[in-house]
């Protein structure tokens, strides 16, 4: 019993640690350059899926518009917050290191993707509901990204659990 209770409370500290980690590196990464490459790389991605759904865009930097819209593609655009946090449990979660990078890898795409289709759906309600703009922006959407990367991360480490 006595165990059992180190080695959970060593895995709370870890993922305490992993997750304070992931922390300082999203506050590192904001002033850094990359984050001006996630911006225009989450502004580039944007700017293409509206084209191909035939949403009439132009791109300048990181800000997209029309005649319908202006937005401008920031660090809390990206997906890079929630992609530290779900990378940062993985990392702290005892499996291989090879279950790590394929965790890592798969969430990343998903919460990438997940952010492409948030920002194009912002854009359609900024659009047609400019009022439920900032509720669907602030609190929707954002709590739809963190819920994502947690929710993935649980799955994560239960596949993980029975797969070793």
């Amino acid at each position: 019993m006595n165990d059992n209770k180190s080695l959970s409370l060593s895995r709370i500290i870890c993922m305490a640690l992993s997750l304070m980690t992931a922390s300082l590196l999203y506050y590192g990464y904001l002033s850094s350059s990359i984050s001006e490459f996630a911006e225009r790389w989450t502004a580039l991605a944007s700017y293409v899926f509206l084209k191909i759904i035939g949403v009439k865009v132009q791109i300048h930097g990181t800000i997209l518009s029309s005649s319908d819209f202006t937005v401008r593609i920031i660090d809390e655009c990206t997906a890079v917050g929630p992609i530290l946090l779900m990378s940062g449990a993985i990392l702290a979660y005892p499996t291989s290191g090879i279950r790590k990078l394929q965790g890592i890898v798969a969430g990343t795409l998903l919460l990438a993707i997940l952010n492409l289709f948030r920002i194009v759906n912002l854009v359609w309600i900024d659009t047609h509901y400019p009022d439920f703009m900032e509720v669907a922006h602030l609190v929707i959407w954002q709590g739809i990204i963190v819920l994502t990367a947690i929710i993935y991360w649980f799955l994560w480490a239960e596949r993980s659990e029975f797969s070793d």
